[in-house]
């Protein structure tokens, strides 16, 4: 069948731009991702209000909203935009290496492990990827911030990701050295911790810190205190192991030191286990050959139990 379909290229000037600002609500952020000024920014957006007859943003010194009809454009233009990018992504897979950059953010504790696994032989066996790698232990919008995947703990995501396990369901444990356990005995109960100084890990700037445990078959939350708080897990095992406090994490994280005896668990009947690392994306991202071979590559070689080694630094054969 012949398709008369035409479309009015001058209509779509400023859609990708404004598809950009309305997605990081910042001019200044949508010309950085675009490798453009951010005047030339404004001046397609000025363009695209003047063609569509109404401004699509409220700007302030403070904070770029969308109007009404920028917000209608979005609910129309984003979902056009996805499914274009998917076809274009797809068609240039057909046949093609996975090529070009693959940005990754995840927790700084779990770096080592992804070295250690699997990234050597990744990149061995994928020559034309360049694959950046952030390690960040705060909760981010991965879109936003031009990423193409992210790593966390647990399987939990937005409703637009799609989020593929890693690894193995991780245990938590609580944490000290022999010498706070020699002088303060060691904690029977998770309400025990009250009693002593415990180390806060915490990315924002909420109040008391709480742990989370399981006594008899149900979730059972106690505030702990301390005197020091970090947003770093790896600073927050050093300081444990200087005795500041308990600290609470997954037990993979700190292998090499209990099978050494530097530091002890206490209240391990009451731990709580959490699925693991997952590996989560936009929907629309699937498509991607270089993301699909990561992903593919992963699950092979991450999926089994943590030893000793795995988060420790190790030499090439």
């Amino acid at each position: 069948m012949q398709s008369n379909f035409t479309i009015d290229r001058a209509r779509l000037d400023g859609v990708v731009m404004f598809l950009a600002v309305a997605e990081l609500r910042g001019f200044r952020a949508a010309a950085t991702r675009l490798g453009v000024t951010p005047s030339a920014v404004s001046q397609a957006i000025r363009n695209l209000e003047a063609r569509i007859g109404s401004p699509l943003f409220v700007r302030t010194t403070r904070s770029v909203n969308l109007t009404e009809a920028g917000e209608r454009l979005l609910a129309h233009a984003r979902p056009a935009a996805d499914m274009l990018s998917a076809g274009i992504d797809a068609a240039g897979g057909l046949g093609d290496d996975a090529r070009g950059k693959l940005r990754i953010n995840a927790p700084r504790p779990a770096l080592p492990l992804l070295i250690n696994r699997l990234l050597p032989e990744f990149l061995a066996a994928h020559p034309l990827i360049q694959l950046e790698l952030v390690g960040e232990d705060r909760p981010i919008d991965i879109v936003a911030e031009g990423y193409d995947a992210g790593i966390r703990l647990g399987d939990f995501v937005e409703m637009d990701m799609v989020a593929v396990r890693l690894t193995l369901a991780e245990r938590f444990v609580v944490v000290g050295t022999p010498s706070i356990f020699k002088a303060q005995g060691r904690p029977v109960r998770p309400e025990d911790l009250q009693r002593f100084r415990c180390i806060l890990y915490r990315t924002d700037a909420s109040g008391a810190d709480h742990w989370r445990f399981v006594v008899q078959g149900r979730p059972v939350t106690i505030a702990v205190t301390g005197p020091l708080v970090i947003s770093d897990v790896d600073l927050c095992i050093r300081a444990a192991l200087r005795g500041v406090g308990l600290f609470r994490l997954p037990r993979s994280l700190v292998i090499p030191y209990l099978n050494t005896g530097v530091l002890e668990t206490v209240l391990d009947a009451f731990g709580e286990d959490v699925p693991g690392l997952s590996l989560y994306h936009p929907s629309r991202s699937q498509a991607l050959p270089k993301l699909r071979a990561f992903i593919e590559f992963a699950i092979t070689r991450m999926r089994r139990p943590v030893n000793a080694t795995d988060y420790l630094p190790t030499a090439a054969d």
